[in-house]
């Protein structure tokens, strides 16, 4: 066990708000910089997990700010921020549970919980030394965290296609396991808690497995992914986590891939993108399928390096993509019932993204789906977090031509 894990006295320490308003150049669209810290890079979380809390008013972020990667608020009404963690070591892997004031996330090898409103902090689990942990997801009944660990093997990344290395790596196959550990750990006096839970291991393979998610309404139900080249993978995997039974999820067929899975509000159905072709002439589109392969619906996309969300079927967002085949835009679907497919994308905000190392938007609509989350470095001081209203009418913004 690694040593006791405690707050420091920054946790719960009020900042002030940093919120820029403006009016998106192109599309009319109000934008709010929500993050202008020149001396650090802020970014919300990943697009698959949960971030809005507090009845919607507050939005979860990570900064570098004070030296390491920690966890803060802002208020969404009164731009300000709160640090909700101060930990000697950086921490990844974030996510907050869907039913609970409950965020999750790595600290070292230590899985940790933080109550969002205490700030007190319990470590469920410590992984292997020799493995490193994939982004963690809560079940919807907030009993269990679920996450992937696998064997961590060195491959040369400086200087090399991302898709180069990651070849690479999956070919060494790692030994990977999917696990899940109990989340109510009784705290001590302190509010800190050390109660080392006891995973159960509920896939067991040597292949490099990656990213759980957890879905927002069915406790016993995860997708995680066989991580590698999507053109080398059955990428999208469904796990009962209570019969330890899996399955693909959106099958492939040959030329096709898919990716970047989530899960839609309903808990029931799961987001994607992916491409038909190769990488250098594909046929791109976005979609959803209901975990157990039925009820398959898909779109058109302007590129293959981007990414998609959705609460429901009926509106899509996207992050464009840096490449100059493609839109530097947040863009918007919105389903066409007259027609039975999505209507061309609609522009919300520009982000400026220029390339694979460039901050990702990784763009994420809001529980009730009036504002869109993106990352973005077009402040000029590293990446910051912007929030975008989406119009009543989205015949309001420009099409994309």
């Amino acid at each position: 066990m690694e040593a006791e894990l405690l707050q420091g006295p920054d946790a719960g320490r009020q900042l002030a708000a940093e919120r820029e308003t403006f009016e998106d150049p192109e599309t009319g669209a109000t934008v709010h910089r929500l993050t202008s810290n020149p001396a650090s890079d802020d970014y919300h979380l990943y697009f698959t997990e949960p971030m809005w809390y507090d009845d919607g008013n507050r939005l979860l972020f990570r900064s570098d700010r004070d030296g390491t990667w920690g966890l803060y608020s802002v208020h969404l009404e009164s731009g300000a921020i709160t640090q909700l963690t101060d930990l000697p070591e950086d921490i990844g892997g974030i996510t907050r549970v869907a039913t609970e004031p409950t965020a999750l996330f790595w600290c070292g090898r230590r899985l940790v919980s933080l109550d969002l409103e205490t700030l007190a902090i319990d470590v469920l689990y410590v992984r292997p030394e020799g493995y490193g942990g994939s982004v963690i997801g809560g079940t919807a009944d907030g009993e269990r965290a679920v996450t992937a660990i696998s064997e961590e093997i060195e491959v040369e990344r400086e200087n090399r296609p991302r898709d180069e290395w990651i070849a690479e790596l999956m070919a060494q196959e790692p030994h990977s396991q999917v696990l899940s550990v109990p989340i109510d750990a009784d705290s001590d006096s302190d509010g800190d808690s050390d109660s080392n839970g006891e995973p159960t291991v509920h896939v067991d393979e040597n292949r490099w497995l990656n990213h759980v998610n957890a879905s927002p309404t069915r406790p016993e139900l995860v997708t995680y992914c066989e991580e590698g080249p999507w053109e080398d993978v059955d990428r999208i995997w469904g796990l009962d986590l209570e019969t330890d039974e899996t399955w693909q999820i959106r099958p492939t067929a040959e030329g096709e891939s898919v990716g970047h899975e989530y899960w839609l509000a309903d808990g029931e159905t799961v987001g994607y993108h992916g491409w038909q072709g190769t990488r250098d002439d594909p046929d791109a589109f976005f979609g959803q399928i209901r975990h157990d392969n039925t009820d398959r619906r898909e779109g058109t996309a302007p590129d293959i390096y981007t990414h998609y969300h959705s609460n429901t079927r009926d509106l899509v967002v996207g992050d464009g993509t840096h490449r100059t085949r493609g839109p530097a835009f947040v863009l918007l679907w919105a389903w066409d019932e007259a027609t039975g497919e999505y209507a061309p994308p609609r522009k919300l905000a520009g982000h400026e993204w220029e390339s694979d190392e460039d901050a990702h938007p990784h763009s994420r609509l809001s529980p009730d789906g009036t504002h869109v989350v993106f990352d973005s470095t077009m402040g000029g001081d590293g990446s910051d977090v912007y929030l975008a209203a989406v119009p009543d009418d989205l015949e309001d913004l420009p099409r994309l031509s």
